[in-house]
């Protein structure tokens, strides 16, 4: 046992290590490779060890706490660029590669990949398609599910499999791979990913247009949402989180890319203010920032027509951010009682609440994303088919499953 666990990379826990929710695993397994990967996972499945797959740490607070939690299964050492095509706009990269790192060789082509996570110097490949948030990006297109062509993996048992492939037109295993996308690490264990790829844009601008209340705003992002070179990116600042970048009021925030003559019409177009480039770095990382421990963040998803209702309600005085291509509002307050009604008010608006961050013992009491969905009972099936012993990351996901 001892020469398998070596095999494997398995090592007791560090201070280094994370913790989920004040839990600690007794091991920390480090393949180096697709088959030590199996290795290890066929290892958990036969001794009923409950794994969670870990690649850069950036998340880990989202999710419910583990039911129970033996071993993590840390994807670091499976870095690397394996098969770039430029002419393609394809790549075959390792999940445990950085989006930084990854971005950073794809440069040397004027390519890159169209996706803005949190803390990309240690967001990996394989944890940013596990939880399928693409970060300021939020069109169609852009999200990691578009961006998947397919990928390798291996199940809870240590099988290995395969789902889609590297080109573009490629449909085989196509519906199965979409399924993995934003499951949480709670279905299998993605390896190798084959992903789509854009040009690196030849100019971007942002423009600021500000308005005195949220639903005033909806009416000018209407007006720009149908450009013919819309904006990559669009994001609805509260005042408070305006101030936070030197501006005020309602802003919305878009940020044009492309060729140098489509944006230039399109920031002629939105009739906003030219502004310098704000730190989107700290916007794209306003959700998992740091935070008091009493904090709560919470994210609201509606309808995208909803969105500005949704974030007006919100509205207490803290900081909020919302992206009106995606129905998505994120709030950071410290108030306990905000969860019930911020709950309230987005049920008025035919959504549901997702808590992301949130104290241990407040956690314990809840599924953090809310009520279990219609097809909860289908998600529960394609589950125990695909891990019959609830060892991937046990009770982590909706329904606590």
């Amino acid at each position: 046992m001892k020469d398998f666990l070596g095999e494997v990379g398995a090592r007791p826990p560090t201070s280094e290590d994370p913790r989920i929710d004040g839990l600690s695993p007794s091991l920390v397994l480090e393949p180096e490779d697709d088959e030590a990967c199996a290795e290890a996972l066929a290892l958990c499945h036969q001794e009923n060890m409950a794994v969670v797959p870990v690649g850069g740490a950036t998340r880990l607070e989202l999710g419910n706490a583990p039911s129970r939690l033996d071993a993590y299964l840390r994807m670091t050492r499976l870095v690397g660029v394996e098969d770039h095509i430029p002419g393609d706009l394809t790549v075959a990269v390792r999940a445990g590669t950085t989006l930084g790192a990854l971005n950073e060789q794809l440069a040397q082509a004027n390519q890159f990949l169209p996706l803005d996570a949190p803390y990309p110097s240690r967001a990996t490949i394989g944890g940013i398609l596990a939880l399928g948030e693409p970060g300021l990006r939020r069109r169609p297109g852009a999200r990691p599910r578009d961006l998947l062509l397919g990928f390798e993996g291996v199940l809870a048992d240590g099988a290995q499999f395969k789902s889609g492939g590297r080109v573009v037109k490629n449909v085989a295993g196509y519906e199965l791979m979409k399924l993995f996308v934003g499951s949480a690490g709670s279905l299998a264990v993605v390896t190798r990913a084959f992903l789509r790829l854009r040009a690196l844009p030849e100019d971007a601008r942002t423009v600021a247009l500000g308005f005195r209340r949220a639903q005033e705003a909806e009416r000018g992002w209407r007006e720009v949402r149908d450009l013919a070179h819309a904006p990559e990116v669009a994001v609805l600042l509260n005042p408070t989180a305006a101030e936070m970048f030197g501006l005020d009021a309602w802003t919305l925030l878009l940020r044009f890319e492309g060729l140098a003559e489509e944006v230039s019409g399109s920031v002629s177009a939105s009739g906003g203010e030219i502004v310098p480039a704000p730190s989107w770095e700290r916007i794209r990382d306003f959700p998992v920032g740091p935070s008091e421990t009493s904090e709560l963040v919470l994210r609201g998803q509606v309808t995208p027509a909803r969105t500005f209702h949704l974030a007006e309600s919100w509205q207490d005085g803290g900081a909020l951010v919302a992206y009106p291509d995606a129905g998505l509002v994120y709030s950071r307050t410290t108030d306990p009682d905000a969860l019930a009604d911020r709950q309230e008010r987005a049920a008025a608006q035919g959504g549901v609440v997702v808590v992301e961050r949130a104290p241990a013992e407040l956690k314990t009491e809840l599924d953090v994303f809310g009520e279990t969905p219609g097809g909860f009972e289908l998600m529960r099936q394609i589950k125990t088919k695909l891990d019959p012993k609830g060892i991937l990351s046990p009770g982590r996901f909706v329904g606590r499953i």
